[in-house]
């Protein structure tokens, strides 16, 4: 007789079978959103670094180094050859000649620069193999502790006759755990260096640039702030002629206004400079602010369109037996009901005008006009060996956005989720 299969076999539970699928569906979703978000916590800490921490190996994701003592304690040849001594100056050189000796200059192998505070372990003329040491450099010495200018340190490392064995810059804030005059060996930890918040001030008020980050910020706040009153008004206007009223070619209408999508932004950008060109509005804000309020964009007005269709025509006409015209109908009764699609189209909104680079750059020549975005590209322009720098300007930049999705992510959702219901 066949054996029955187990009543508790994992897979014949319905509910363990959901639960697995929900837990790989987990699994899945953290890993594609870890995937996104490494690029920018590497932004953030990396804006939270000094210069030489920046491209370490491994990659360091905390910005919290160690000040360690570290330098090479001799000096060894890489292949066999003759010695032969030089002096040039203050400079000790020694040259590694090829085996048979020739003074000939193609014979030379290699050069070697020998410090003032290292002892040289060979002689001249003596044959070396590949690895034998040229010169020793002691392995201790007295801390120096310079102050500079700008706040910053340099650590030095002396011999006996105040030679300089090491030294590094060390930023401001480092915390040491040597003073001068104490005795350190190679190897050993002698200070901690703190996240650069410092890398945020210096990037935000840069002293290459004619305008600080300031001006940047107040012009975009400005170009957003209108964009956005403008999309939120005339987008809403225009869905609410589209979504209440019955007029001979509406649908066909809305069809071109949707196509209108399609249309790529290269196609009408040469047409429109020459319009705003010969409005006079080169230089200026309104190219950027202007045509906001002429329809707010096709999926803006799609959005709204299909969020005022899901509100029964009921209320409508209560609004109209209660003495309501048209414009109190839209204002009073039917904006206060999609608070979830304005929100989408404002947070849309501030996206596109704060991150918008394309337009900026077509339409403002002054640079006391220039937005974050045209502002950024000239930082990095010339700061753009100074990573830290870039990335701390970087994320001052992309905080905002972060800041209003954040706040606006449950209205946003909403919005977007309920604006599909109902065609």
């Amino acid at each position: 007789m066949a054996n029955k299969p187990s009543e508790h076999n994992f897979w014949a539970s319905r509910k363990r079978q959901d639960a697995a699928t929900s837990l790989i569906l987990y699994i899945i979703a953290w890993a594609g959103a870890l995937i996104f978000v490494i690029p920018l916590v590497w932004m953030v800490t990396t804006s939270l670094k000094t210069p030489t921490e920046v491209f370490t190996m491994p990659p360091k994701w905390i910005p919290i180094s160690a000040v360690t003592v570290d330098y090479p304690t001799s000096i060894v040849s890489h292949e066999d050859g003759y010695v032969r001594f030089e002096r040039i100056g203050e400079r000790r050189i020694v040259n590694l000649l090829r085996v048979r000796g020739s003074k000939n200059p193609d014979d030379f192998l290699k050069t070697y620069n020998i410090p003032e505070v290292a002892s040289v372990t060979v002689t001249d003329n003596q044959r070396i193999k590949g690895g034998d040491e040229i010169a020793k450099i002691p392995r201790s010495g007295t801390v120096d502790i310079i102050e500079n200018f700008d706040k910053s340190r340099t650590f030095r490392v002396l011999d006996r006759r105040d030679r300089v064995i090491y030294q590094v810059p060390i930023p401001a804030g480092t915390n040491m755990k040597v003073k001068t005059g104490d005795v350190v060996q190679v190897g050993e930890r002698v200070g901690t260096i703190p996240p650069q918040w410092r890398n945020y001030a210096e990037a935000w008020a840069p002293k290459a640039l004619n305008e600080t980050f300031n001006r940047y910020l107040l012009n975009t706040i400005f170009i957003t702030v209108m964009g956005i009153i403008g999309v939120l008004f005339s987008s809403s206007f225009v869905a609410y002629g589209f979504a209440r009223f019955k007029f001979p070619g509406r649908d066909p209408l809305f069809l071109v206004m949707i196509s209108t999508m399609m249309i790529p932004v290269q196609v009408t950008m040469i047409p429109t400079f020459i319009l705003f060109k010969y409005l006079g509005w080169i230089d200026t804000f309104a190219p950027l602010i202007v045509p906001t309020f002429f329809g707010g964009g096709a999926f803006n007005i799609f959005l709204m369109r299909q969020f005022f269709m899901t509100i029964p025509y009921e209320l409508d006409d209560a609004a109209k037996i209660d003495g309501c015209n048209y414009f109190q109908i839209f204002a009073i009764i039917l904006m206060p009901l999609v608070k979830p699609a304005l929100a989408t189209i404002a947070i849309f909104g501030f996206v596109y005008n704060w991150n918008d680079f394309l337009n900026p750059l077509i339409y403002l020549n002054s640079s006391s006009n220039y937005t974050l975005a045209l502002g950024l590209q000239v930082f990095t322009t010339m700061y753009g060996s100074y990573y830290h720098l870039m990335m701390a300007a970087s994320t001052i930049v992309l905080l905002p956005i972060l800041i209003v999705f954040f706040l606006g992510q449950r209205y946003f959702i909403e919005g977007v989720a309920t604006s599909g219901l109902k065609g």
